[in-house]
C-alpha cells in the first residue's frame, strides 16, 4: 500500500496538467530528497585530515614534526651499554633517608675534591691576614673563624652546585660522568632544585652571621654566590668559564680578612696592597688550572653537546700547565717578595707550588681521565695546603716573635 500510495503522489505531482495546491511545494522537496541520496551514493569514504605530531629532540633542542604513520627516528642513548644509578650501598649517602639522598648529591657531599677547592682560598687569605696582621691575631680567633668559614663552603658549595646542575640538565644527559646527578636523571624536578637551591642559601646567610665581622661579611658573601650561580651559563657564551669561576673563588682570601678585621688593601702601605693582589691573582690562576683539569675528563663528550671551556679551546695540556704555571708561581713569590716574608714561605708556598704543578702537568694528560680526577681531588690539598702551609708558618714565627717581644719589655720594667 505503501508503494502504491508512492506511485500515486508521484502521478499526482508531477503528471503535466495535473493542478494540486501541492505541486509546487512536494517538487523541490523530493528533488532535494533525490540529490541527497545521489550524493551519498558516490561521494568518497570521510578521511579525517593528517595530523602532525611534534617531538623535542633533546640532543639539538629543536622540534621536528612527523606524519602519521611514519617512525620517529628515536636518538640512541650513547650510554644504554653503562649501568644505571643505583642506590649508595657505602659512603655517607648510604647512611642517609633514601628520599634525602637526592639532595645530598646535589651537594656532592660525597665528593670532597670540589670542597677543597671552595675551602683552600679561604685558609689562604686567613694564612695572609694572621701574617700581615699587627699586632699578631690570637689563635682562637682565627680557629673559629676556620670552623664558621668551613661551614659556609659547605652549604654555599652545595647551592652553587645545585644551580649548576639545574642549568647543565640537558648537557650532563650528553656526558658520561654527569649522566647520573640527579635533576639529569629525573629523580629532583626543577621546581625542587630551585627550592633547594634558595634554602642552601638561606642557611649559607645565616651562617656567615657567626662571624666576627658579620656586615663587611655580606658584602663579599653576595657577589661571590652570585658569580658562582651563573658560572655556569658562561659554558654557553664563552670558551673561558674557568675565569668567572676563578674571581669568587678566589675572593675568597680577601672575605677571610674581612672575617678577622684585617684590611689587606691599607694595612701598613702600598707594598701590602701590592702583595695582596698578586697573591689573589694567583690563587685565581691555580683555580682556572684545576678546574680545568677537571674538564679534561669529560672533552670528548663536551665537544659533542656544545659545552664550551678552556679545556676544549686548548688541547694542548702540557703546555697550559706549564704558561699558567709560571704565572702562578711567579705572582705567589712577587707576594712574599712585596710583604718581606721569609725564606720559609718561599720554600713551602712557592716551592711547594712549582713541584706539584710540575707534576700535575706531566701526569694529568687529556687521554688519562682518571689521573685527571685524582688531581683535581687532591689538587687542592697539596698546592693549596702547601700555600696555606707556609702562610700559617710565617704567622707562628712572627707570633712567637711578638710574644718574645712582650716577655723582654715585661722582664725590663722589673
Amino acid at each position: 500500500m505503501l508503494s502504491q500510495t508512492r506511485g500515486i503522489l508521484s502521478r499526482n505531482f508531477f503528471e503535466p496538467g495535473l493542478r494540486t495546491p501541492f505541486r509546487g511545494f512536494a517538487r523541490p522537496l523530493l528533488s532535494s530528497r533525490l540529490s541527497v541520496n545521489r550524493f551519498q551514493s558516490t561521494r568518497r569514504p570521510h578521511t579525517p585530515p593528517a595530523r602532525s605530531s611534534l617531538t623535542l629532540s633533546r640532543s639539538e633542542g629543536t622540534l621536528t614534526a612527523t606524519q602519521p604513520g611514519t617512525v620517529t627516528p628515536v636518538p640512541e642513548d650513547p650510554f644504554a651499554h653503562l649501568p644505571p644509578w643505583q642506590p649508595p650501598r657505602k659512603g655517607v649517602l648510604s647512611r642517609l633517608p633514601a628520599s634525602w639522598v637526592p639532595y645530598a648529591e646535589l651537594m656532592r657531599i660525597e665528593k670532597t675534591g670540589g670542597l677543597y677547592g671552595f675551602y683552600f682560598p679561604y685558609l689562604i687569605g686567613m694564612g695572609w691576614a694572621a701574617t700581615i696582621a699587627t699586632p699578631a691575631l690570637p689563635a682562637t680567633g682565627i680557629l673559629h673563624v676556620a670552623g664558621v668559614l668551613l661551614a659556609w663552603n659547605i652549604v654555599q658549595r652545595g647551592a652553587v652546585c645545585t644551580i649548576n646542575d639545574i642549568f647543565d640538565r640537558e648537557y650532563d644527559r650528553q656526558v658520561e660522568r654527569c649522566r647520573l646527578r640527579p635533576v639529569a636523571r629525573g629523580a629532583v624536578s626543577v621546581k625542587q632544585g630551585y627550592t633547594w637551591y634558595a634554602a642552601q642559601c638561606a642557611v649559607a646567610a645565616s651562617i656567615v652571621t657567626f662571624l666576627p665581622n658579620a656586615t663587611e661579611c655580606f658584602y663579599h658573601a653576595v657577589p661571590i654566590v652570585f658569580l658562582l650561580s651563573v658560572y655556569p651559563l658562561f659554558k654557553r657564551w664563552t670558551d673561558f668559564p674557568q675565569l668567572v669561576l676563578s674571581v669568587p673563588l678566589a675572593w675568597g682570601i680577601l672575605m677571610s680578612c674581612s672575617a678577622l678585621g684585617v684590611d689587606p688593601f691599607t694595612v701598613q702601605d702600598s707594598a701590602t696592597a701590592a702583595a695582596t693582589a698578586c697573591l689573589v691573582a694567583s690563587n685565581a690562576i691555580w683555580i682556572v688550572m684545576l678546574d680545568y683539569v677537571n674538564a679534561c675528563q669529560d672533552t670528548k663528550d663536551d665537544i659533542k653537546a656544545g659545552v664550551r671551556s678552556m679545556a676544549v679551546r686548548y688541547k694542548n695540556t702540557k703546555a697550559f700547565y706549564a704558561t699558567l704555571g709560571t704565572a702562578q708561581v711567579g705572582l705567589m713569590a712577587a707576594a712574599g717578595v712585596m710583604a718581606g716574608l721569609s725564606p720559609v714561605y718561599f720554600a713551602g708556598a712557592c716551592g711547594g707550588n712549582a713541584l706539584f704543578i710540575a707534576l700535575m702537568a706531566r701526569t694529568a694528560t687529556r687521554d688519562r681521565p682518571d689521573r685527571c680526577a685524582w688531581w683535581f681531588l687532591r689538587g687542592s690539598i697539596l698546592v693549596g695546603g702547601t700555600t696555606a702551609a707556609a702562610l700559617f708558618a710565617e704567622y707562628a714565627i712572627g707570633y712567637g716573635k711578638d710574644t718574645g717581644e712582650v716577655k723582654d719589655g715585661q722582664a725590663d720594667e722589673i
